[in-house]
């Protein structure tokens, strides 16, 4: 028995190391959008250099709480809601990287009547993120807590969706009125859509621990 508390302690160590790796990724994030208001690609690249490398210790952590999954952490009803809240958390870094791939690669220069909009949403994404953190650690300290938390990060997916629609339509109407051109809505509109997406990915992992909070209180 103590063989099986020490390796949930071990799983639960990790699981925090997990969700900081993917807010690390995020804080990246956010200095590689700076930059592309800026539009220094040199920055660019750099923070999207950095977003993969701590993606991959995110998947490295995963897969070590796989491993003491597979040895015997946690009953069975509740280890394989742990190993799917893992794998949708990881899917959060995973998102994270790709919106910075997008962005390197498109080499778009960002057009600045929407830098507001942009750091509305990213505002929100970091709230979003922030929230999944706590909602996490708290899976092992309130479960109460943690189920308003998993609340609270649908609410934030609900905003970030308006703000994404928002940004989409005003897309459309400068490339109506020839302020961007085809090229520079696409890439854009792509970029919106995997921002935003960040959120989606959240709330996914936010349902996942309310899943598990709901199981433990029976």
């Amino acid at each position: 028995m103590k063989r099986i508390f020490g390796r949930e302690s071990k799983v639960e160590k990790y699981s925090k190391e997990h969700v900081e790796l993917v807010y690390e990724c995020f804080q990246n994030l956010e200095q590689l959008m700076i930059n592309f208001y800026k539009g220094d690609s040199h920055q660019i690249n750099h923070f999207t250099k950095r977003i993969g490398i701590l993606e991959h210790e995110a998947d490295k952590i995963r897969r070590k709480m796989e491993i003491e999954f597979y040895e015997g952490a946690f009953l069975p009803f509740d280890r394989e809601d742990r190993i799917m809240l893992a794998e949708v958390v990881d899917s959060v870094a995973d998102g994270i990287e790709s919106a910075a791939f997008q962005i390197c690669l498109s080499k778009v220069e960002f057009p600045l009547e929407f830098q507001e909009d942009f750091e509305k949403l990213m505002a929100l994404q970091s709230e979003t993120i922030l929230t999944l953190r706590d909602c996490i650690d708290l899976l092992e300290e309130d479960l109460g807590k943690a189920i308003s938390k998993a609340h609270e990060i649908e609410d934030l997916e609900d905003q970030a969706d308006i703000i994404e629609r928002g940004i989409i339509e005003k897309l459309y109407e400068y490339y109506r009125t020839d302020k961007i051109g085809i090229l520079k809505l696409l890439e854009l509109k792509d970029t919106v859509r995997k921002l935003a997406n960040i959120s989606d990915r959240a709330e996914d992992a936010s349902d996942r621990a309310l899943i598990i909070a709901a199981k433990r209180r029976g």
